[in-house]
């Protein structure tokens, strides 16, 4: 028997994003209401081009849209809305007012907050900075950085500009950052002077003069010290220009003229693990990128303006790109750095409470770790709508778990996805019940099938999980993979 955990009112579902824009697809596309998930995600399906079109108009998208396409028999030469013009940042700097914007927060519990106005201000700042760098459209900017709010700030500065994003996290160790940043040659490296797990001080920028001997590209070294604590110095090197990001506070603000590039300009760069020889350069298009993401967030994820986003991930997860891109649905975002179980099993809970967040992302073993270590939660996690877990699949038991445990009245949504799509293939939605150990549906406009080895559809057993048509947020291409040998080979 299949057990149902959690259904959505009525009144919820009459409230919800998902209701809001079928009555826009009515208003618009000829389309029939029904509150049916099945029928919408059929419609996405048999029509590509007004169901992608009506994504960049039902979330507002800032930008110029030009509704054509060319569908290829090769899957990866679709292209999506072409000649359409966006600034992918433009778009995540959705407000400029004095509400919040970003929180981050510690493993120790040092807390700060970035205003939506200080935003605009440190990025204008930024832009200014790796202007006078002659950082140009489609240089890479590489980040070794822990999940703190600068790290956001110099993402929003680098992409506004059209120059191409590349993060590791401080836990890559040097070797593996080398293995990286080296393929894709980039002109100034980010730094963190150190982070923290577990209580543990990890210094990284000791670890500079080895990563800039291997990589001859980076002339450009930006320090940026953990929060809350003071600079850690570090001496000059030959030819290479250092600054610390106390120097970019000092910057004038101004305005920022957003420059439009085509919806399939480069935005960032991600890597596949390297299990199987060196990490592929992945490279992902903005307009691909930032329309799948407001899809998954308002359709998907019941994301609105003035919610409270908190996804546990580091910057080097693809999970920590589609947080940040939360802010173009005019919500804001907590970030955390450290260890989820410092000196308390249930922090990142309490943080939950605390935040007041809306939708609170983890991993499937961070609710297993919960449910084996008996975290019964007190809180009351009033504000709280959405739970999204990812990285494996959620056991019965963990679905089970969080209802009992944590909150009664929540949507749990199991969501699985990838580096290779800076997105997502399966997620949740607010028509249908949350039944325990089960994934709600495939994400709209994504053919979502399960395959045995020969490449037959198959149901109720295990396989391989395949989307059979094409999306905008494909990769654009491999870095240095000339007549993409490597992309079809992957």
């Amino acid at each position: 028997m299949n057990k149902i955990l959690w259904r959505a009112t009525n009144k919820l579902k009459k409230k919800s994003n998902l209701f809001n824009y079928e009555n826009f697809l009515a208003k618009n596309y000829k389309y029939k209401v029904t509150k049916n998930y099945k029928q919408l995600f059929k419609w996405s399906i048999n029509n590509p081009k007004l169901f992608w079109s009506s994504i960049w108009d039902y979330t507002n998208v800032k930008g110029i849209k030009v509704n054509k396409f060319k569908f290829s028999k090769e899957f990866i030469k679709n292209r999506f809305l072409v000649n359409s013009k966006l600034n992918f940042v433009e778009n995540l700097l959705s407000k400029n007012d004095n509400s919040k914007a970003i929180t981050f927060i510690s493993e120790s519990g040092f807390r700060e907050v970035r205003s939506w106005r200080e935003l605009n201000h440190n990025s204008s700042k930024l832009i200014s900075f790796f202007k006078k760098n002659k950082i140009l459209k489609k240089d890479r900017i590489a980040a070794y950085m822990a999940n703190q709010i600068e790290t956001v700030e110099c993402f929003l500065a680098t992409s506004a500009i059209g120059a191409i994003w590349s993060s590791c996290s401080p836990d890559f160790g040097t070797p593996g950052l080398i293995e990286r940043f080296s393929q894709i040659k980039p002109k100034i490296l980010i730094l963190t002077d150190r982070y923290y797990y577990n209580g543990k001080e990890i210094n990284i920028i000791e670890r500079l003069p080895v990563i800039l001997k291997k990589i001859k590209s980076i002339k450009t070294v930006l320090i940026v010290n953990y929060p809350g604590k003071k600079n850690l110095n570090f001496k000059k090197i030959k030819g290479i220009k250092i600054f610390y990001f106390n120097q970019i506070k000092k910057i004038q603000k101004s305005k920022i003229k957003f420059n439009r590039f085509d919806f399939d300009h480069e935005l960032a760069i991600l890597y596949s693990s390297g299990t199987t020889g060196k990490p592929k350069c992945i490279c992902h298009r903005a307009g691909g990128v930032l329309l799948q993401h407001l899809k998954e967030h308002q359709l998907h994820c019941e994301v609105k303006p003035g919610d409270n986003v908190f996804y546990f991930t580091t910057c080097g997860w693809m999970m920590w790109n589609w947080l940040v891109s939360s802010l173009a649905s005019k919500a804001s975002i907590v970030l955390f750095d450290g260890f989820p179980m410092y000196k308390k099993q249930d922090l990142l809970l309490q943080i939950v409470e605390r935040e007041n967040i809306s939708l609170f992302g983890v991993s499937a073993k961070y609710i297993d770790t919960l449910n084996k270590n008996k975290i019964k939660s007190s809180n009351k996690f009033f504000k709280l709508k959405t739970i999204c877990s990812t990285g494996s699949p959620l056991s019965k038991e963990s679905f089970e778990y969080i209802y009992k445990n944590i909150k009664k009245d929540v949507h749990l949504s199991s969501i699985s996805g990838g580096t290779d799509i800076v997105s997502c293939f399966v997620l949740g939605n607010l028509y249908n019940p949350v039944i325990a150990g089960e994934i709600q549906n495939a994400g709209l406009g994504m053919n979502v099938k399960i395959f045995d080895e020969k490449g037959n559809s198959i149901k109720n057993k295990k396989g391989e999980l395949v989307c059979t048509n094409p999306f905008p947020s494909m990769p654009l291409k491999f870095w240095n993979d000339k007549k993409n040998l490597k992309f079809k080979e992957a």
